[in-house]
């Protein structure tokens, strides 16, 4: 196997803009327009507008600027997404855009909904370079948006080895009276696993964790969680406990 290669995330001036809230309707039960303000959800902040007719300019200026932006999308998103993609994507796009307009792109991208268009539409006005913009990015988002709002889940509190997805099936092939559980694991940092198990070799994999997990001390677990598990291991004993024999022979009430 080869060595890991270990990389830093890029240090980056600011985050991107955190997710804003986007509207519905923009209206009251009335029938008038409601407000834009931050407490009914519909003003997206003013350095994000600004930021968004910048982005306009540069656009207007070279229009060869999407097609740059789409490469750095293409060549990020091939391989598999991981904690790491988003910082690096958001890297490369400072280095064309520059911070402000690549915060612009990044945040349309990663909150990846219509309604949040709705709402720029509603601050920006009918400025040219702010209705170019707009359409730049939901360009971009219709094309990118999902793999973009991904990578930036995976880059948010999550560890590398923990869990991203397990797929598990459990099946009994015909003819055969064995059943089967097979189970695919990948990780945060693309580490994938695969397990294919009887049901006896399921149970003993479970008893060999759980006795490794008591050397840990009971502050290293949530203990809600304890509780949900506690509530799981009482359904599977009743699930599964032999019945008690009342001694009647077969077809006896």
């Amino acid at each position: 196997m080869a060595d890991d290669i270990v990389e830093e995330d890029a240090a980056l001036p600011k985050d991107p803009v955190p997710d804003m809230a986007v509207s519905e309707e923009g209206a009251d039960e009335s029938g008038d327009e409601a407000p834009a303000s931050p407490e009914n959800g519909t003003m997206v902040p003013d350095a994000f507008i600004r930021d968004l007719k910048a982005f306009g300019e540069s656009i207007r200026k070279n229009p060869g600027l999407i097609e740059q932006i789409r490469d750095v999308f293409e060549y990020h998103l091939v391989d598999m997404t991981d904690r790491r993609t988003f910082s690096r994507i958001v890297n490369a796009l400072t280095m064309i855009l520059g911070h402000s307009s690549t915060m612009v792109v990044a945040t349309a991208c990663h909150i990846n909904a219509a309604a949040f268009f709705t709402d720029i539409k509603k601050q920006a006005g009918e400025g040219e370079e702010e209705t170019e913009a707009i359409a730049a990015l939901q360009h971009l988002t219709a094309l990118y948006g999902n793999r973009v709002q991904e990578a930036y889940a995976l880059s948010v509190g999550s560890l590398d080895e923990d869990w991203f997805t397990a797929d598990i099936n459990t099946f009994r092939r015909e003819g055969e009276q064995s059943w089967m559980i097979e189970l695919f694991l990948a990780q945060y940092n693309g580490t994938i696993a695969h397990l294919k198990m009887t049901p006896e070799s399921l149970f003993q994999l479970t008893l060999i964790m759980m006795n490794e997990v008591k050397k840990l001390p009971a502050e290293a677990f949530d203990q809600e969680m304890i509780g949900r598990y506690e509530d799981d291991i009482q359904s599977f004993a009743t699930r599964f406990a032999l019945k008690p024999d009342d001694g009647a022979p077969p077809g006896y009430a």
